[in-house]
């Protein structure tokens, strides 16, 4: 079954509470009973959705924070624009993007997600093998870094279109940020875990690579372009 972006970003929250099936199964239902399309609601129709949504969590989500937490994610995408990185915003009018998924990064499960559904994109793009594992090792290690260092955040991965075609991932959080990045940068930091190929290790995998850091948060983009 065939998504847009917008019934793709309400299936990214849902999957933080539920398993990949559930979730694409109660937006569905729940749609379905708000008469509303699934394979082609518009983002004007995302208030609706949140809405309809709201109204029967309690059916599937028992714990109330949790139950409220769901709410706020979903409220978070009502209103919301297009995603454009601030990074890389002078790239922007030379590569089109094509279809998007947000994945919201709070637990290790969303880490093995962000590689399941990363490697899935290279290859539809048409990455051969190797390029779709570093793909899938950067999704990870950079969703990684959001769990030890930020808690939750938020990872977009996006196929990129023209001039050239290649694939996006864009991660950011609103942690405590880096206190020295050119020191993380140079090679000669050791993390906390001493495990994981880490920024440096993300940035030797992809094609281009931009970091923002500040004491509000983190942001990274990086870009892996088909040969």
């Amino acid at each position: 079954m065939s998504t847009n972006d917008t019934a793709h970003e309400i299936v990214g929250v849902l999957r933080t509470y539920f398993s990949m099936p559930i979730a694409r199964a109660l937006l569905t239902s729940t749609l379905r009973r708000a008469k509303l399309p699934y394979e082609t609601i518009e983002r004007s129709q995302l208030p609706a959705a949140v809405a309809a949504l709201e109204e029967v969590l309690a059916n599937y989500i028992s714990d109330a924070g949790r139950r409220a937490e769901c709410q706020r994610s979903l409220r978070m995408l009502v209103g919301r624009t297009p995603v454009t990185p601030l990074l890389v915003a002078p790239l922007r009018s030379a590569e089109v993007l094509s279809a998007s998924t947000i994945i919201h990064v709070r637990a290790a499960d969303d880490v093995v997600n962000a590689c399941e559904v990363g490697r899935d994109m290279a290859r539809k793009v048409g990455f051969s093998d190797v390029d779709q594992v570093k793909v899938a090792t950067a999704t990870a290690e950079l969703t990684r870094n959001v769990l030890l260092y930020a808690k939750v955040g938020e990872m977009r991965l996006a196929s990129l279109d023209a001039p050239r075609r290649g694939i996006e991932i864009e991660v950011s959080d609103e942690g405590p940020g880096i206190a020295d990045v050119e020191l993380v940068m140079s090679g000669r930091y050791r993390s906390r875990t001493g495990m994981g190929m880490g920024l440096m290790g993300t940035k030797r995998l992809m094609d281009a690579f931009e970091l923002e850091s500040s004491p509000r948060g983190t942001r990274v983009l990086a870009r892996k372009f088909l040969r």
